[in-house]
Formats: C-alpha cells, structure tokens, sequence
C-alpha cells in the first residue's frame, strides 16, 4: 500500500473549490485541491501509532467540534437577544409587540434602500423611534406645569354673564301695619292709630341677566407660590434630563445592536468557512478510505461526516441569530417589524483605548443625568417643604367686583341707576387651626429630604460601580481582543502547517480536524472580545457623558430629537 494515489475527480468536485467556497479554502491554505495537478498523498509514510490513536481520540474531536459550534452560536445570539430581553428600563421606552408591528412615522420608517453606517442608524431612531417623541412631550408637559406657577403672580381677571327666568316677577311683600300716634290739634293731645294694608312691591322682570367681572391679585402668600414656581422650575429641569437620558439610552442601544448585528454576520462568515473545511476534510478521508489507504480508518470518516453534519445544523442557527440581530437593530430605529437593515461596516473596529477611572468617574458625578434628574427631585422637595411651612402664614389679597343688570322693567332693584354695582376690598385668610395638618405635612417633608440626601449618596456609588464596571470591561476586553490578534495568527499558521503535514501523512484526521476548529474558535473569540469593547464603551458613555449626542450635534443628525 506504498502507492501514491491521485485525487479522483469526484471527490474534487465535491470539494466547494471549483468556486467561492474553494477560494475560501485557497485563501485559507487548505491545500487539499492541490495546485490544478491533482491531489496526491503519499500514503507509504502513515505512522502507525497515529492511526493506533485515531480510535481513541474520535470522541474527543466530536467533543471539540460541538463546543466550537454551540460556543459560534451563542456568542451570535447573546448581542441580538440580550437587548430584547432587557426590560425598558427603559424608563417605559421600551417598544412593545403592538408598537413594533406599525410605523411610528410612515413617511420616514421605511426600509432604507441602502447599507447605513452606525451614524445613519442613530440619527434614524432619534427620528423614528417613539421613545425620545414621548419625552419630548414629557418635557413639553413640565414647561406649560412652569408657566402654570408662574401665574400665581398676575392679577386673575373673570367675565361671567348670567341669564334667568323666574316662574313670576320678583316681589317684595310689604305687610300690613299699624301706626300709633298723638296729634295735638289746640284742643289737647289726640291719639291717632292708621293701618296700612299689605302691599306687593315689584322689584324686577321675571328675565334677568347680569354681567359680572371679578378681579383678584395675590398679595402675600407666606411664600407658597414662589415655593411653587421653585418645584416646577424643578419638574422642568428633571424633565430635560429624562429626555436627554431617552436619547443616550436609544443611542447605547443602536450601538450595540448594530454592533451586534456585525458580529453575528462575522461569526456566521466563520461558521461557513468551517463547513467548507470539514467538507474538505471529509471529502480527502473518504478519498483515503475508499483507496484503500491504511492511514486513514473508516472511523476517520464517519467522524469527519458527524462533523459537517453537526456544524451545517449550528450554522442554520447562525443564519437565524443574524435575522435576530437584525431585527433587534430595525426595532431600535423605529422600523416595522417586517422592515431590513443592512449595515454597512463588515468588520468589527478595532478596540478603543480604555479610558481612565478617575476621569470617567469624576465625568459621570458631573453629567450623569441619573444624578442631574435626583439633584432635580431634591429641589423640588426643598420647594415643597417651604410650601408647607407658608400654610402657617396669612394670606393677603385685593378683590374687586364689577357687575351690572339687564332687565326690561324700571323700577325696584333695577331702576335706572341701581342696575351696575362696583365693589373692592382685602382679604386676609389667617389659619387658627387645622388639626395639626400643617405641623404634620412639615415633618413629612422634612423627613423625604433627609431620605433623599441618603440615597444621592447610594447612587453617587452606584454611578461610580458603573462607570468602573464599563471601565474594567472595557480594558479586560481591549487586552483580549490584543491577545487574540496573536492567537489568531497563531492558530492560522498552526492550521496551515498542520494541513500540510496531513498531505505528507505526518499528522492524522483528528489532528487536523482540531486545527481547524481551534482556529475558528480562537477567531470568534477575538470577536466576542471587539464586541464587547464597543458595548462597554457604549455603557461608559451611557453613564458618563453625552459624547455621541454631542458628535451628533455638530454633524446635524437627529437635532430634532435633542432637547
């Protein structure tokens, strides 16, 4: 069995190297589809103890090659479905079913025709998205509760005009009376007595109609409406921060999911290289087997068979976890659920430099907004506790009242120049006793403030573990992807002399098997370590700042999403 035996025909053809898939093993040195002259192995050279071995060591290259598909499937399927099972802590953004299933603007969420960069995708969800249109109305509600207080201080003027009709005219009854009294005539004081019949006097028609206009200015409160315009001043500015927060949190979610959809679409372009290398693999062993050729067993075949057929199953998952990525990136930009997105990036970028901690937490103390919204909500507080304590000073204020009767008799109450009437006055409302409402509701606002100062401190050190969480991710995962570059280079060299080996009959089929599937292993891994350097960095700049936001400012994406 010394003979050297040529690659038969159909087993080249059955090698995906008469087209792209051959290229790929080409480019990949798989030399198996040597050089347009045929295939040809030495076989006399087969060491016995690797063939010994070959039988042993099977269950561990299924093993191997299992681990490397579930491992090229999750790590695919983690970025798309992550993000769809996060709740909207989203701070109620999150899009529902029924939300998703229609567009929010039908003139503007079509599907894009084109691949969009990672800028386009984000100035297209502040567009589409429903989330930062909800906050600005949120925003717009705070600004009109503003305008509402500052009311207080202008003078309130109403008009109120009333018609009636009474069942009869009124009437004022004038009864019967008598009158005593002395007359003295020269003869001497006369008693007199006179009785007056009862008497019905009409005071106006049965239609009257009376125009009214009341006119009021607050003088003094005890400081309640300033109190007022404080906490609404408040409300406003916490309203701000929840709408510039909605886009940083649309921004981090377009950025990981596109992101994640480039990483899927990679680890899937591995998958099918590693079909077409255990295709190829598979294809040489029957070659051997068939031959007659004592290197390579029949065991060496149908392991080589389970292993294409293992990673074509996986692979139809990876086809599957892209659809999902790309979902989950068309349901952030606010496009139907039956819409496309192609990305134009094919490549991860390369790991950003991991910033500093001390500057990253100092960043976020300043413009957290998480913070900036409680800062917000504890003066807003302060604001209520004044409010409360002016409840135990007067309340000063002018009155006025202007009216006038329409009513078609003349006469009684409304006689020419009775009908219009004017009145001014103060009032002053002093509180004696309410049952101590007052004194409790003060205690109760004093007490939220002493809470509130002790959980700023519990979210000062829960925006710093966040930051720092980013920050330590972020430089774990920028070492691993600098690593991995080395691996990477590594384990193609490693792949490439083990194929060669394999022609020369100096390495067996499990050998090269495991090569291959530690090359593609170590790939995806280096990719699993790119994308989550760009997710940490997304997440720092979740926390700590609004560099996208700023960057989309200056290049005019999105301005109408930004409050």
């Amino acid at each position: 069995m010394n003979s050297v035996q040529s690659f038969p025909r159909h087993a080249r053809s059955r090698i995906p190297g008469k087209g792209e898939a051959q290229a790929r093993c080409w480019s990949h040195g798989f030399g198996l589809a040597m050089s347009g002259v045929g295939m040809a192995v030495a076989t006399e050279r087969t060491p016995l103890p690797v063939l010994a071995g070959q039988a042993v060591s099977q269950g561990a290259a299924l093993l191997a090659a299992g681990l490397l598909v579930t491992a090229l499937s999750c790590l695919a399927a983690a970025p798309a479905l992550a993000r769809d099972a996060d709740p909207a802590r989203e701070r109620g953004a999150a899009c529902t079913p029924c939300a998703a299933s229609r567009p929010r603007h039908p003139e503007s969420a079509q599907c894009p025709s084109r691949p969009l960069d990672l800028a386009q995708c984000i100035a297209l969800a502040l567009r589409n998205n429903a989330a930062p249109a909800a906050a600005r109305e949120g925003l717009a509600i705070a600004e009109a509760q503003h305008r509402q207080a500052l009311s207080a201080y202008w003078p309130q003027l109403a008009a109120t005009y009333t018609q009636t009709r009474l069942d009869r005219d009124p009437a004022f009854v004038y009864p019967e009376d008598s009158f005593n009294y002395t007359v003295d005539m020269g003869g001497g004081p006369m008693a007199m007595r006179t009785t007056v019949p009862e008497r019905r006097i009409r005071l106006a028609d049965r239609d009257i109609g009376e125009f009214r206009a009341d006119l009021g200015l607050l003088l003094y409160d005890g400081g309640r409406r300033e109190a007022r315009v404080r906490e609404a001043v408040a409300g406003r500015d916490a309203a701000v921060g929840e709408a510039r927060l909605t886009s940083l949190q649309l921004v981090h979610d377009v950025t990981t999911r596109y992101y994640g959809v480039v990483l899927a679409r990679a680890l899937r372009d591995i998958g099918r290289e590693t079909v077409q290398r255990f295709e190829a693999t598979r294809d040489v062993a029957e070659h051997f087997y068939r031959g007659g050729s004592q290197r390579v067993r029949k065991t060496d075949w149908l392991r080589a068979r389970v292993a294409v057929s293992g990673m074509k199953g996986r692979l139809a998952e990876l086809d599957s976890n892209v659809e999902l990525a790309e979902s989950a990136l068309a349901n952030a930009l606010g496009l139907a659920w039956d819409a496309r997105v192609r990305v134009a990036d094919t490549e991860l970028p390369a790991a950003p430099a991991p910033g500093d901690l001390d500057g990253a937490v100092a960043d976020a103390y300043r413009l957290n907004l998480d913070l900036a919204r409680f800062d917000a909500g504890a003066r807003a507080a302060e604001a209520g506790l004044d409010d409360a304590t002016g409840e135990y000073l007067p309340v000063v204020s002018l009155f006025g009242t202007l009216s006038t009767v329409t009513n078609s008799y003349d006469g009684g109450l409304v006689a020419e120049g009775e009908r219009t009437r004017g009145a001014a006055g103060v009032t002053v409302e002093l509180p004696l006793f309410e049952g101590f409402r007052t004194r409790a509701r003060v205690e109760e606002m004093r007490a939220r403030l002493r809470q509130l100062a002790h959980q700023r401190v519990l979210l000062r050190e829960g925006v710093a573990l966040r930051v720092k969480d980013a920050v330590l991710q972020e430089r774990r995962a920028a070492r691993q992807a600098d690593i991995g570059a080395e691996t990477v280079a590594v384990a193609g060299e490693s792949r490439a002399l083990t194929e060669r080996a394999y022609r020369e009959g100096l390495v067996d089929t499990r050998e090269l098997l495991e090569a291959q599937i530690y090359e593609s292993m170590v790939r995806a891994a280096r990719l699993r370590a790119l994308y989550e350097a760009q997710a940490a960095a997304a997440a720092r700049n979740l926390v700590a700042g609004a560099e996208i936001l700023e960057h989309l400012r200056e290049v005019g994406y999105g301005a109408r999403a930004l409050p």
